[in-house]
């Protein structure tokens, strides 16, 4: 479980609930660590294939990523996308892809390296408009579209926080 800074609250009380009944997790907290921005330079895929050469805290995050099989973001949605820190870890993620896209059924795919099969993402705002729902709803279901996993989007307000975090367990 990775969790923005900012909701503490919905990532932790996952990571209890999983926890009671004896599911193995990860919590990380993005609160303290620093991961800069992907600069599209390409020397991951050059000078340092496979990993960045803007060392920062992604050191830490993607060898754990590398050996989970479900990936659960937990964001703050900022303009119907991904908080800062939650983007950044995101974008450095494709590090652990392959680096080489495929078409299947009409759609560009990236293959992967990690075990990662199930990508959820649990977005969470004080109130949302439905336009921005239906962005971030569209922009989680293209990355699972496009890392070509299963996967599913949540999304919590203030009223359905306890309910969001049951669904999120039984799917898992």
């Amino acid at each position: 479980i990775l969790s923005d800074h900012t909701r503490h609250e919905v990532g932790e009380g996952l990571d209890r609930e999983l926890r009671e009944r004896e599911i193995e997790t990860q919590f990380i907290s993005l609160t303290d660590l620093n991961v800069g921005p992907c600069y599209s330079c390409g020397g991951c895929t050059d000078k340092t294939y496979g990993q960045c050469i803007h060392r920062d805290d992604a050191d830490i995050i993607l060898p754990k990523l590398m050996r989970t099989d479900v990936l659960v973001m937990v964001t703050a949605v900022k303009w119907g996308s991904y908080s800062f820190k939650t983007k950044r870890v995101f974008d450095k993620c494709a590090l652990i892809g392959d680096r080489h896209y495929y078409c299947q059924n009409g759609e560009l795919v990236k293959g992967k390296i990690g075990r990662v099969h199930t990508f959820m993402v649990i977005g969470v705002k004080e109130q949302w408009q439905n336009d921005e729902k239906m962005a971030f709803k569209n922009l989680v279901e293209e990355n699972i579209k496009i890392m070509n996993i299963k996967g599913n989007v949540y999304m919590v307000d203030n009223s359905n926080i306890g309910t969001c975090v049951e669904s999120a367990v039984e799917a898992l």
